[in-house]
């Protein structure tokens, strides 16, 4: 009964992860998130790093999605909606573009004192 249980859980996590059984946003842990310098001069860009099982959640939900627009959000609010064109395997995203000064920061700081989640989900555009 037990090692049914345990398959069962795996099976739904498994599913949930990649988008199949998902009704609402997938939550991403993050171990660290960071305000970097950015490619363009003068400009900052927010780096989260997700926690393994989180990178491995996220890495599916973006295979299973290639192709269309996701939304990224930090506590409610979506501040990038990229078009998926590969899935995103590496554990780690990066928001740049348009910010007000110091929004980055005060973002970082949100999501490291646990005070705004980051989540993922399906454009509904």
């Amino acid at each position: 009964m037990r090692v049914l249980f345990g398959t069962i859980a795996a099976t739904a996590v498994v599913l949930l992860a990649c988008g199949l059984a998902m009704a609402e946003p997938l939550t991403l842990a993050i171990a660290k998130a960071v305000v970097v310098p950015d490619a363009a001069p003068g400009q900052v860009a927010l780096n989260l790093k997700m926690t393994p099982d989180s990178g491995r959640a996220f890495a599916a939900f973006t295979k299973a999605n290639v192709g269309k627009t996701i939304d990224l959000s930090v506590g409610g609010s979506v501040v990038m909606s990229p078009r998926l064109v590969e899935p995103i395997l590496g554990g780690e995203v990066m928001i740049s573009g348009r910010f007000a000064k110091g929004e980055l920061r005060r973002l970082a700081e949100q999501i490291s004192a646990g005070r705004a989640k980051a989540t993922v989900d399906v454009s509904a555009q």
